[in-house]
């Protein structure tokens, strides 16, 4: 566990109109073993309430809840959570996908012997709850600059924001937001596989990703037939 003081600080942002992943956003936060960080939350929707989220938040440190109207775009969002950041590092957090404790602490790491400006993951590990199937996309992108990483697992340094926002766009912000610092000759790099995992719900709960489940197995190079993902992600 990182729990020194000296080390620095990590605002990690989640934006959100799924009320229904209120203690999935938490639980990813409180999860990490890496201090000192903090949680920026907006609601991205009009009805969700605002006051149950700022409740649940009542006892834990360091989480700001904020509400942008839902014709706001994803883009912008991300934005303006950066905006209320007080750390050097931004971490951007779905609010569906698992977190394991030590995910932000080995990516910091990542920025110790690699020189880059944003840390992620190429490969990582993708659990269909509905088959509950776990597989491993893109393996050969581990320890390796890269082009590109999911943009659920960015660590960035805040001062990039100076140069570079998300585009205000639902959709691709992530992917142009890195090929935006690529231009600028930043550098991005994929750390290990472990201690994250992209999380394709229940048919009755869709994930964001347009592709279908069986169109995303097929970019899945090895598959386990596990109800217990966490158990091979974690390290």
């Amino acid at each position: 566990m990182n729990l020194d003081n000296s080390s620095p600080g990590v605002s990690i942002i989640t934006c959100t109109n799924r009320p229904l992943y209120i203690e999935a956003v938490f639980g990813n936060y409180l999860r990490q073993n890496y201090s000192p960080k903090e949680l920026i939350v907006v609601l991205n929707r009009n009805d969700m309430q605002l006051a149950k989220w700022q409740d649940y938040a009542r006892n834990i440190p360091g989480v700001t809840i904020l509400r942008k109207d839902e014709t706001v775009s994803l883009g912008d969002c991300s934005n303006y959570a950066v905006e209320h950041a007080s750390f050097d590092y931004v971490a951007k957090f779905d609010d569906d996908d698992y977190y394991a404790p030590n995910f932000l602490a080995d990516e910091m790491k990542g920025f110790e012997y690699s020189q880059a400006d944003i840390i992620g993951k190429s490969t990582r590990f993708i659990y269909f709850a509905d088959q509950t199937i776990l597989g491993l996309c893109e393996p050969s992108s581990q320890y390796t600059y890269v082009t590109y990483v999911v943009g659920s697992t960015m660590i960035i340094k805040k001062e990039i924001f100076d140069t570079v926002k998300f585009r205000s766009v639902n959709i691709g912000e992530d992917s142009d937001f890195q090929r935006e610092c690529l231009e600028k000759g930043l550098k991005i790099f994929s750390v290990d596989k472990f201690n994250y995992a992209t999380i394709r719900h229940h048919k009755t709960n869709p994930h964001t990703y347009p592709l279908s489940d069986e169109d995303y197995l097929s970019y899945c190079s090895t598959i386990w037939k596990t109800s217990d993902y966490q158990s091979i992600v974690i390290r």
